[in-house]
This record gives structure tokens, sequence and C-alpha cells, in this order.
């Protein structure tokens, strides 16, 4: 017989049963060998099919046809019968699978419960573990088929409840087996070799707590977790009940273990009171007594403990809820000091930025007033047949038409040193302008040799001032331009005298 689960074969069965089949379909009209091979191959795949949903057992006596009428269609076959021959015994064979199907169906409608209960009995492993229950409802269910087989329904169904008892029977003795069979052969043991007159009491608690688990599985409470919870109880209550009954009768064969068992009785209580602090006097008190009174001292003890850790616990809430409080303000102290870092840090920017334009405005006024200054200085302090003053947008320019040099000559006239000297004198009034000399000269002469004319004129100016007036050299510089920029006629002699001249360039810098 084929195990098998009660969802998983109805299943099978319903999806054999609908699904149309391919035997039929083959026909008669089909010919030659691979024809053959394909209606054997399908006959044999439909018998596989039924064997595998349990067939054999659930309707024994219509598989058997359904075989012989398979075993004859092959055997006509294997012997050369004719193609008549071999219809007819494949229409028999047809025929006796589809009554099988009709009748598997039936079988697992009407004995849908005993089905379902036989799967769970074997999902226990009954079979195994209570195998003449498991073999009594076996007997039941055959019962049941085959009155099924012969049409009676109503003794069918009676016979397929009591199957559903005896399994359902079987199951629940597996599983109290598992649940609570040691706690039961131990008490059981015990109850044979007459321990339980030793231990009573122990015995008595845990024959209470089997009946108890026994008592849930036959009222088919469900396996829940308190219910082994209190199995595993009973198992640790039947081996305790025997293990002290070994003590008592180990007690029992030597008297002297009563001294030893009084001993560890007192040094337990010894233990008790050393812990407890109290004076353990065995004269006057037995063990139990002492035990007692220092349980209540270390009783009295751990409340006391108790209540300082709650003291402590209140406390530690109390300085808790202090410390989130000002974490909270150092929290929010943070926040008013980075707004104000803030926002001095922006009003510091606006001041540098003010400063910044201030400065701007404060050297722009002093380089305009530098400048309006030299200029209204160099007026007061030139005649105008010693300077010519011209004042353009960022320079002031000195045209020194109070110095002419002789043709030809670099030498500073005698006449022209006051005038040199008064530029000095001027020039250290503004020590932070840099000042450019110029040397010019008139068209006479070849252009090369009047550059280097002018040239000398201006360094010799350069000269003068440096050594008389003390002019920083650095401030000064000097060049010669020769004849192209004059400011005369060249045709005339007092137009060549003019011409050959310095200028004086005052630059100013913004710089405060």
């Amino acid at each position: 017989m084929r195990a098998g689960f009660l969802v998983a074969l109805y299943l099978c069965i319903c999806a054999f049963l609908t699904t149309p089949q391919p035997i039929s379909a083959q026909g008669s009209g089909g010919s030659g060998s691979s024809s053959a091979a394909g209606r054997i191959a399908a006959a044999t795949s439909s018998l596989n099919q039924l064997a595998d949903l349990d067939a054999g057992f659930l309707i024994p006596d219509t598989f058997n046809e359904v075989r012989e009428a398979y075993d004859r269609y092959t055997r006509d076959i294997r012997e050369g019968k004719s193609t008549r021959d071999i219809d007819r015994a494949y229409a028999e064979y047809d025929a006796a699978l589809v009554l099988a199907r009709e009748r598997l169906e039936r079988v697992n409608e009407m004995l849908m419960i005993p089905l379902e209960k036989r799967a769970a009995a074997q999902r226990a492993n009954a079979p195994a573990m209570v195998p003449d229950a498991y073999e009594a409802a076996e007997r039941r269910l055959e019962r049941a088929i085959s009155r099924l087989e012969d049409d009676r329904i109503s003794d069918a169904f009676a016979e397929g409840q009591e199957a559903a008892m005896l399994y359902d029977s079987a199951r629940s003795s597996v599983i109290e087996m598992s649940l609570i069979g040691s706690a039961q052969i131990g008490l059981a043991e015990a109850e044979n070799q007459d321990w339980d007159r030793l231990a009573p009491a122990s015995f008595e608690r845990a024959r209470r707590l089997v009946d108890e688990v026994t008592g849930a599985l036959d009222r088919g409470e469900p396996l829940s977790a308190a219910l082994r919870n209190k199995a595993q109880a009973a198992d640790y209550a039947v081996r305790r009940a025997i293990e002290i009954a070994a003590k008592v009768d180990g007690l029992r064969s030597d008297p002297g273990n009563w001294e030893r068992v009084l001993m560890e009785q007192e040094e337990l209580a010894r233990q008790a009171a050393d812990v407890a602090g109290i004076t353990a006097d065995f004269l006057a008190d037995d063990p139990q007594a002492i035990m007692t009174e220092s349980l209540r001292t270390l009783a009295v003890r751990q409340d006391s403990v108790v209540l300082l850790l709650q003291r402590a616990e209140g406390d530690a809430a109390a300085l808790g809820a202090e410390v989130d409080s000002l974490r909270q303000a150092i929290e929010e102290q943070q926040i008013r000091l980075s707004s104000m870092v803030e926002s001095y840090q922006q009003d510091l920017q606006r001041r540098k930025e003010e400063l910044d334009r201030e400065r701007r405005e404060l050297r722009e006024y002093l380089y305009e007033k530098t400048q309006l200054d030299a200029a209204a200085q160099a007026q007061e302090r030139f005649s105008d047949g010693e300077a010519i003053v011209v004042r353009d947008a960022d320079r002031l320019t000195l045209r020194l038409i109070g110095l002419s040099f002789q043709a030809g000559r670099t030498e500073i006239p005698g006449g022209a040193r006051g005038l040199l000297a008064k530029l000095g004198e001027f020039l250290v009034l503004y020590p932070q302008a840099r000042v450019a000399l110029e040397g010019h000269t008139d068209a006479t002469g070849a252009e090369d040799k009047n550059i280097e004319l002018s040239r000398s004129r201006a360094a010799a100016v350069m000269q003068f001032l440096a050594d008389q007036s003390g002019i920083e050299a650095e401030r000064m510089t000097s060049s010669g331009l020769g004849s192209a920029q004059p400011v005369a006629s060249n045709n005339t002699r007092r137009g060549r005298e003019q011409n050959r001249r310095i200028d004086v360039i005052l630059t100013f810098t913004r710089d405060l």
C-alpha cells in the first residue's frame, strides 16, 4: 500500500479524472508500428497514474480488472493477434479504466474524512510507532472500501467513520508517546518496583501532571506551547521522583547515610547563616529553623537593597531629567551664540566694507587733493619765467623754461642752479610722488645725437637734484626724447632755446 497525503492525492485524482487522456484518442484507425507503440505508451501511462493514486488500496477489485484488461491487451500485441482482436482488447481496457476513474472518485468523495485521518496518522509516523492500532484502522478502512465496491453505501459510511476514529486514536497515541511517553514509562517502572511508596508525594505530583497532559490529549486539545511545557514539567517530575526514591532507598540500606544527610543539611544551614550574619546553634534549633531565619534576614536585606535601588533609580531619573534640561539649555545657548556670532560676523563684514569704501574715497580725495595742492604750490613757487605748470588727469608737469642749455652742451648753466634748488625744495614736499625727468633738444643736428644729448641733460638734472636737494634716486627716472616734442618753432633762435628744455613730470600714487 502506498502512503500519500490526502490533499495531494485528491488533487491528483481530480486532474487525472478531468484531463483528457490519450488512450481513446488513439482510436483504432492508427496503423503501423509507431501508432501501436503510441497506444501502448498511453495505456501504460494511464495504468501507472491510476496506481500512483493508490487505486490498488482504494478500489482493489476494480484496479485488478484494469490490470487484467491491460495484460490481455499487451498479450494480444505480443502474440501478434489481428488488428480487430487488439482493438477489442484495447476497448475493454479503456472501459475498465473509465469505470476505475468513476469508482476512485466516488471512494474519495464518500471516504474523505477517514482518508484525511489516515494521511494525518501517516504524517505522525503511526505505522511505525503504533503498528497494531494503525493496522486495525487499515482493516476497518479496507472493509469500508469493500462495502463501497459492493454498492453498500450506508455500511461503507459506517465502517469509514469507525476507521476515522481508529486513525485518530493511532495518531493521538503517537503524539502522546512523543509528548508524555517517557514520563508514562517512568511511572510504570516505578510502580512495578514499588518506588512510589518511597517517595509518595513526589510521585503523586508527577502522576497528576501526567494525567493532566493525557487528559488534554484525550479531549483533542491542540498542541499549544502551554501543553508542551506541562509535558516537560511532567517528565521532569517523574525523573525527580525516581531520583528521590533512589536516594530514600539508599538511606534505608545504610544508616550511616542519615548522618551524612543531616550533616549536609547543617552545612547548608551554616552557609546560609554566615551569609545572613546570624549564629547557627544546632543545639537550640534544627537546620530548617536556622535556614528559615537566614532566609528571612536575607529577604529583609533584599527588600532594603531593592528600596535603595528604587531610590537610586529615582535619583538617577531626576538627575537624568536635570541633565536633559541642562543639555537643552546648552543647546539653546549654543543656538543663541551661533546667531550672535553670525550677526557679529555680518556686522563686521558690513563695517569692513564700509571702511574699505571710506578708505577708497579717502584715497581718491587725498590723491585729488595732493594733485591740486601740488599744482597750487607749483603755481605759487615758480614764476612764469621759471616754469609752466600743466595739470593732466593723473600727473603734474613742470616745464622748466627758465633752464636752457647751450647748444650742444650738457652742463647746467650757473643761472639755472637757483631754479633747480627751488625745484628740489618743491619735490621734497611730495615724497610719495614719482619724478620723471624728460630731456628735449631743438632740431639742429642729427636726431640720434639729439637723443643722446637730451638724455645726458636729463641725467645731469637728476644728479643735481640727488646731490644738492637730497631727492632719493629711487624716486626719479630720466630719459631723452631728442627733438620729437618741440614746444616752439625751431626756425628762430628763441624758439630753439625754448625747445632745449627739461620737463619734470610728477606722478602721484593712491596709496595712503
